[in-house]
C-alpha cells in the first residue's frame, strides 16, 4: 500500500510538472535561453533578474501568516509589515528563473526554501486584493515543480489549494449576499489568482470555475463601450487598470491552455463587452490623446481617506499618468502585436524587448 501511495504521488507530480501553462515549458525555456543570449536588451533584463537571484541567495524567507493591504492606509504598521514580506515574491521568482536558465542547483535549493517557508506559514483568508501579490511565487512554483523534492511539492500544492479554495468561498459569500465584490475589481483579481493556482496544480474543478466565471466577469465588469464598472465607481483609470490587468493574466493562461474555445482576449459577452475592447478603450489615455482627472467623482469613502492621508496620486483631480498603463500595454502585447509600437513610443525607444514581460510574451507565443 505504501509503494502504491508513493507511486500515486510520483505520477501526480509527473503529470503536474508537464503541464506548465502558468510559467514556461521546456521548449519555451530553450527559446528564452536563446533570446537572452542574442538580444542585448533581453540580456540586460535577464542579468538584472540574475542579480536579484544572487542577492536572494543571502536572504531568509519572510513569509506573512496573513497578508494585509486591502482597505488599509499607507503608513499603517500592518500594511508596512505585509509589503516587507511581499519582497519575497521577486526573490523567489528570480531564483526560479536563475535555476532554470543556469541549471545551478543552489538557486533551486533556495527556491525550495522560499516555497516551503510560505507554504507552511501563510494562511490564506480569501481576500483577493491581499492575495493578488502571490503571482510570482505561484509562477516560480510552476516553473520548477518538476525539480522539487516531494515534501516541498506536496506542501506547496496543499497551500495553493487553500489559496484557491478560500478565494472561491469568498466569491460564493459575496455572490449570495449584498457585496459587489463578486463582480468588481476584487473578482478580476480573484479570477487571476484562481487561474494561476488551478493550472499550476492541475485542479480540474478550479479550472472549470475559472472558465465559467471569466465569461460572467467580462459581461458584468466590462461595458460594451470599453469602460469598466470600477472606472465609473471610482472615477479613475487607476481602477480600470486594476480590472483589466488581472483579467489579462487569466486570459493568457486560458489562451495557452486552449480549452476556453474562443480567444479569451477578444471573447465578447452577449452585452458586447470584451477584454480587448476595454484595453483598446484605455489606449488613448496611454498615448496622451485623452486625459482624465482621477477620483473627482469617486463613490468610495476609502479614496477620500487615502487623499486625506496624503497618499501620492490619490488626490481628487490628479491627472492620470500614461506611465501607469505600461503594465496593461505590456500584458496586452501577448495578444496584440500592435502594442509594442505603442510602448516604444511611450518610452522613446525602439527596443524589441522594453521590459521582461515582452521577452516572456515572445517566448510564449
Amino acid at each position: 500500500m505504501k509503494r502504491l501511495f508513493l507511486l500515486g504521488i510520483f505520477c501526480f507530480l509527473f503529470v503536474s510538472a508537464n503541464a506548465q501553462v502558468v510559467s514556461l515549458n521546456a521548449a519555451e525555456l530553450k527559446k528564452l535561453k536563446s533570446i537572452v543570449k542574442k538580444d542585448i536588451d533581453a540580456k540586460k533584463h535577464w542579468e538584472s533578474l540574475l542579480k536579484d537571484a544572487d542577492e536572494a541567495l543571502l536572504a531568509t524567507p519572510n513569509p506573512a501568516d496573513t497578508l494585509l493591504t486591502e482597505g488599509i492606509l499607507q503608513g499603517d504598521p500592518r500594511k508596512t509589515k505585509t509589503w516587507k514580506s511581499i519582497e519575497d515574491m521577486q526573490k523567489v521568482y528570480a531564483l526560479a528563473f536563475a535555476f532554470k536558465i543556469t541549471g545551478d542547483k543552489k538557486y533551486l535549493n533556495k527556491t525550495s526554501e522560499f516555497l516551503l517557508g510560505w507554504a507552511t506559514r501563510n494562511q490564506p483568508q480569501g481576500n483577493p486584493i491581499n492575495d493578488t501579490n502571490l503571482d510570482r511565487i505561484i509562477f516560480a512554483y510552476d516553473l520548477v515543480k518538476s525539480d522539487l523534492s516531494t515534501d516541498v511539492s506536496l506542501a506547496t500544492i496543499a497551500w495553493l489549494m487553500k489559496v484557491g479554495s478560500q478565494q472561491i468561498r469568498s466569491f460564493d459569500k459575496a455572490a449570495s449576499g449584498k457585496s459587489l465584490t463578486y463582480m468588481n475589481n476584487w473578482n478580476s483579481h480573484r479570477l487571476k489568482e484562481v487561474a494561476e493556482v488551478a493550472w499550476a496544480i492541475k485542479d480540474e474543478k478550479l479550472k472549470l470555475w475559472v472558465i465559467e466565471t471569466y465569461k460572467k466577469q467580462i459581461a458584468k465588469n466590462l461595458n460594451s463601450d470599453g469602460s469598466s464598472y470600477d472606472f465609473h465607481e471610482r472615477d479613475a483609470l487607476h481602477y480600470h487598470i486594476y480590472d483589466v490587468d488581472p483579467l489579462m493574466v487569466a486570459a493568457t493562461i486560458l489562451k495557452r491552455d486552449g480549452k476556453f474555445g474562443d480567444n479569451p482576449y477578444s471573447y465578447k459577452s452577449a452585452e458586447g463587452s470584451s477584454l480587448k475592447g476595454s484595453v483598446d478603450w484605455l489606449v488613448p489615455f496611454f498615448t496622451g490623446e485623452k486625459t482624465h482627472a482621477e477620483w473627482v467623482n469617486s463613490k468610495s469613502s476609502f479614496d477620500k481617506k487615502r487623499a486625506a492621508n496624503g497618499e501620492k496620486g490619490y488626490i481628487a483631480g490628479t491627472l492620470f499618468k500614461p506611465t501607469e498603463a505600461r503594465t496593461s500595454i505590456a500584458l496586452a502585447d501577448f495578444f496584440d502585436d500592435k502594442m509594442l509600437a505603442l510602448y516604444q513610443t511611450n518610452i522613446n525607444s525602439k527596443s524589441k524587448y522594453p521590459t521582461w514581460q515582452f521577452v516572456l510574451n515572445q517566448v510564449k507565443r
